[in-house]
């Protein structure tokens, strides 16, 4: 969910496509002004891992996996919470209405963000979830599951998403 544009990096061109998409989904310019602000936060903890911030450099996808590897064994506990703190601010600024509560609909918004919106990888991942009767989920189920998915040990969920994936020709 970092290389925004498919091009084997991430930069600050991904970090800037992704605020500017949340950003135009925004009702008003309050809002506007914190979901940047929560994005800033997502993008520093995930691609910098408590490193100092530095956009300058371009970081392959391939680097950002060593790195985050490296920090993991480093110390597992920081970079947990470190990711948890980016998924946190992350779906903050997906709740643009503020509600809690991810409906599917808000859910592919939040995909399209990100130039991730599949029908098949959205409902793919939607279902891990677990979406209620009412085929919605709330924020907290969701954070609990994106940080399962980067620092859990869920392979199935993983497997299951990278799968979805390979159905659609990304990966």
């Amino acid at each position: 969910m970092l290389d925004v544009d498919k091009d084997g990096a991430i930069t600050k061109k991904d970090a800037d496509f992704c605020k500017g998409q949340f950003v135009d989904m925004c009702p008003d310019a309050e809002r506007k002004l914190q979901v940047a602000h929560d994005l800033d936060r997502y993008w520093t903890a995930m691609v910098f891992l408590g490193e100092p911030v530095d956009w300058a450099q371009v970081v392959t996808m391939d680097q950002f996996v060593e790195r985050f590897t490296e920090a993991f064994a480093r110390d597992k506990a920081g970079t947990v919470a470190r990711v948890a703190d980016g998924v946190q601010h992350l779906l903050v600024a997906a709740d643009i209405d503020g509600s809690g509560v991810f409906t599917f609909q808000k859910f592919f918004q939040f995909h399209q963000a990100f130039n991730l919106a599949h029908d098949i990888v959205v409902r793919t991942t939607f279902n891990l979830i677990g979406p209620d009767a009412d085929d919605t989920c709330p924020l907290a189920r969701v954070q609990e599951f994106y940080i399962e998915l980067f620092v859990g040990e869920n392979q199935e969920k993983f497997e299951t998403l990278k799968n979805a994936y390979k159905a659609i020709g990304m990966i």
